[in-house]
This record gives structure tokens, sequence and C-alpha cells, in this order.
């Protein structure tokens, strides 16, 4: 394959670790793709979900071989936010006006765009300067268009989808889905563009099978129920902490860990309802775990779960498994193979459901054990090289057809 020069348009980069699952598979792939030869250039902003990232901003930085411009992101008062305040509210449309120009510039050293999250202004520049100077746009949703995620902040999403998303979508030269239900998404939003079906990977083997250290609060003899994510409404955590209270005094050993940033101010609200059941030892909050506490927690829990509303293709979800971890997780986590596989279960994310399998599989420790088994061997089959092969594919393939088209 030829070398190929990559601009990505990403809403935040490494080491903006609180944002969640996509910091981690954007850099995975782009790092790859430079190991085989290409250059990829990064434009994102300095934003780590509530709080900015220390970097140089406006010029280039190598990260692990990456080249990524990080651009300050601007409050809900500036730039275009200032018309429509509510549209660009939370995380924030993270508009920069640093970014365009820098673009405008690289645009004619570069062989193609791609964008990995709809709702932000990285995307809209990108992908318009992708317009402008006539290179092909792939185009990532990540599971934002799952039709759960839509229903959070509604009327905003649906306002920003008609006037700018959708456009882009049906100007883009390939849309990158991470499941089948990604594809039935975009063609719910009523959109043709081709399409091709790419999960995120992972590398098994930097997972721990077994912690390199004991985890303070964690006695030995624990059974270790673990969320790992941001404390969303979306994600679940209220769910099962809520499923973990009504069986917490059958077993008394069992611990629930609910690890992640406090993206919501949840933890507070999440503490007292501990309190007022009687179980607060029980509920562990860590916050943010990152490095080898994150492979010890992984690899220490007995079960992970993810209750999701609705996910992309959950990074979580493969470190758990390749940590020998069997994992509880909703039909909105779009990855029925762990049942199938037997590593895990796929439940209705509502408490009764959830502490219902809570309580089957936490009695049953030897049956944990061996599902940890086969979830390490499913997660082997998501390898970082094979996903990197079907991107370079799926490029070569849209790269041709948009020339063809010109």
């Amino acid at each position: 394959m030829d070398r190929l020069r990559i601009l990505y348009a990403t809403h935040a980069y490494k080491p903006a670790y609180r944002v969640g699952g996509p910091v981690l598979s954007v850099s995975a792939v782009a790092e790859r793709l430079v190991g085989r030869g290409h250059r990829v250039t990064v434009f994102t902003s300095n934003s780590n979900l509530d709080e900015d990232l220390d970097v140089p901003l406006d010029q280039p930085v190598i990260v692990d071989g990456v080249e990524v411009w990080y651009f300050r992101r601007t409050t809900a008062s500036a730039g275009l936010t200032r018309l429509v305040p509510y549209i660009f509210r939370s995380l924030g449309f993270l508009y920069s006006a640093a970014m365009a120009p820098a673009l405008e510039q690289r645009m004619s050293d570069t062989d193609l765009v791609h964008t990995h999250l709809p709702f932000v202004y990285p995307t809209y520049a990108a992908a318009h300067a992708a317009f402008r100077h006539r290179r092909p746009l792939f185009y990532h949703q990540r599971g934002v268009f799952d039709p759960n995620r839509l229903r959070f902040r509604s009327l905003k999403k649906r306002i920003y989808i008609s006037a700018i998303e959708r456009p882009i979508l049906r100007k883009a030269t390939t849309l990158f889905a991470l499941t089948r239900a990604e594809v039935d998404n975009y063609r719910a939003l009523g959109v043709a563009t081709p399409c091709r079906i790419i999960p995120n990977g992972i590398d098994v083997g930097i997972y721990r099978t077994t912690p390199d250290s004991r985890i303070e609060q964690i006695p030995p003899e624990a059974t270790v129920i673990l969320f790992l994510g941001r404390l969303h409404p979306t994600k679940g955590a209220d769910k099962l902490m809520e499923a973990f209270l009504r069986i917490a005094s059958e077993f008394p050993k069992a611990i629930l860990v609910l690890a992640g940033p406090d993206e919501w101010k949840l933890q507070e609200r999440y503490r007292a309802r501990t309190g007022r059941a009687g179980f607060v030892g029980q509920v562990l909050f860590p916050g943010m775990v990152s490095g080898d506490a994150k492979l010890d927690l992984l690899a220490r829990a007995d079960l992970f779960c993810l209750p999701s509303d609705a996910e992309g293709f959950s990074m979580a979800i493969l470190e758990a498994l390749a940590s020998t971890t069997p994992v509880v997780i909703s039909p909105g986590c779009h990855f029925p193979e762990v049942e199938s596989a037997g590593a895990g279960r796929v439940v209705e994310p509502d408490p009764d459901s959830l502490a219902k399998a809570l309580r089957e599989l936490v009695s049953e420790g030897s049956r944990l054990k061996a599902m940890g088994a086969r979830g390490r061997d499913l997660a082997s089959q998501y390898d970082w090289n094979r996903v990197t092969d079907q991107i370079e594919d799926a490029y070569q393939e849209g790269i041709e057809r948009f020339r063809k088209s010109a």
C-alpha cells in the first residue's frame, strides 16, 4: 500500500484519558499506521473532560511517534457558541479559532481526513476543510448516533444533526461503523453513504491476568464487581449500584468498585445512597484509575459490569476480557459475542435484571474463572494489527472510489 498522509480530527487525544475509550482507540490506530510507514497528524483540543491538558498549544508535538496539534478549547461564550449556547453546552463544542487556519495550511499536504466524533468543532472544521480542498473524508460516529444516546439532550442533538452532521455524512467518502448497529443508526438518519464495519481492537499482551500488587481497601478474600468508566447518566453506574445494594447483604464479602472520573458530579449522591442502605464499606469510589493501577484493578476484579444505555464498541469491555475478567453488559453495548463465547452475560440494564445476574454469578466463583479464560480468547480475536489491516483497506478503497467520482 502507498504511504498515506492522514489527518485525524478528534475531540481529545493522549494523555486525555479522562475522556474515555476513544482516546485509547484513536491513538492505538494512529500509532500503528505510523509504524507501517504512513504519516498521521492529529488535530485535537486540549480537553481532558473536566480539565485542560498541560500541553504545548498550536504547534506540533510528537506523542509516541504521532504528530499531534493541541488547540485551546474555548468556553460556551466564545465563537459560534454565542449564537446557540444550548447546543454547545456540556463537554463542549470545543471551538478553537486557531484550528481552522491551521487546517487550511495542512490540506495541501494531506491525502485523506478522518474525523472521530460528531457534535464537536474538530469534526466540523476538518470535514469542511476536506470538502473545500477535495480530499476524501472518512467519518467515525463511535456510538453517538445510537437512539438511546440521542434521547439524552435530544433537542439540541436533533437540531445539530439536521443542520450540520447530516450534510457532512452525505458528502463523506466512507462512514466507519464499530458494529452492525452503527450502520443501522446511519441509515436511520437518512444517510446512504458507503459504510465499513470495523471494530475497536486490543493488545491482549499488555493486560495482566493477576494483579502485580495488592490493591488497598480490597481484602484478599473479597469478590470484586467492577465498573470502569465515566460516571455519566447514560453509563448505568447508578443502576449497577442499586442492583448491588439488593444483593449486598447476601454476599458480605462482595465489593462494588465504581471507578472513573465523576463527570456529572454524581459521586456524592451515590455515596449518600449507599450510606442510607447501610453498605458504605462495600462500595468504593477510587476515582480515575490509569496505568499500573488500572491494569491491577482489571486483573483483580472477579466480574466487570457495564449496564450502559448505549456504547459504540467499548474499550473497557475489551480490557476486562483481556484481563480474564468475565463481563455483565447491556444489549446497548452491542457485543452479543461475549455471551455466545461463554465469556459473560448480556442482561437488560435495570436493577432487577442486574441483581439477578450478579446473584447467580457471584455465587459461582469457579464458573467465573472459566468464563474469564474464554474472555481472553475472545479478546484476542480483536487484535489491533488485524483491525489496522481493515482500516488501511477501507482507506485504499475509499480513495480509489473518490478519485473515480471526482
